[in-house]
């Protein structure tokens, strides 16, 4: 799974888009069917080296004629199955946080097949958090004790705001409570339907 980082911060002296790689571990079922991988090889911190597994057709083919030919693609940093999500937190997003606290833009997302780790990597359960997750806790503990506690401003648009009346407040706290208990209603809904044997959660 590939996660990538562009960033646009007049404070960074690196390159603009990072790439990275994680390579996940087998799940159950492949280790019981015993697949190996070794043909995904962590050569250096920032470079893999790919060869097609023997199963498959082309390898079969050079077998009876060439050798088989690696292929070796290097990367900001590689991420092995055995990296927890701190480590690839802290090894990859947790300076555009910083950054992006500073002043700066990032962009973050992941690419890659379908099983191949990236919500795991960006969302991840609640005892083992992702990326996601572990940036807002960085960015909202930064800013604890720095917040305008008052009600009186509104965003409008990217960067602009307004200014509200005693009225259009009052008005907007309501909306707000409205909202609040609209979501309660649905999660206490959804947690009284919920059975024993739906465990599985999907992310799109």
């Amino acid at each position: 799974m590939l996660f990538f980082c562009q960033q646009d911060s007049a404070q960074s002296q690196s390159e603009n888009l990072q790439v990275y790689l994680r390579v996940r571990p087998f799940t159950v079922v492949e280790s019981g069917n015993g697949e190996s991988q070794e043909c995904v090889t962590i050569e250096a911190p920032d470079t893999v080296v790919l060869k097609a597994p023997r199963s498959c057709q082309s390898n079969r083919q050079s077998e009876k004629s060439l050798p088989q030919t690696a292929q070796r693609f290097s990367f900001t940093q590689v991420f092995g199955p055995d990296a927890s999500q701190r480590k690839v937190f802290e090894g990859s997003v947790r300076g555009l946080v910083r950054d992006v606290l500073e002043g700066g833009n990032c962009l973050v997302f992941t690419y890659g097949v379908t099983n191949a780790g990236k919500t795991f990597t960006f969302l991840g359960p609640d005892h083992d958090s992702g990326l996601l997750p572990r940036s807002l806790s960085v960015i909202f503990n930064s800013i604890e004790g720095r917040l305008y506690s008052r009600s009186d401003l509104k965003p409008q648009r990217c960067r602009d705001f307004s200014r509200l009346t005693p009225d259009q407040q009052a008005a907007e706290s309501s909306s707000k409570k409205n909202l609040l208990r609209l979501l309660k209603e649905v999660t206490h809904t959804h947690t009284h339907t919920h059975t024993p044997h739906t465990h599985t959660h999907t992310h799109r």
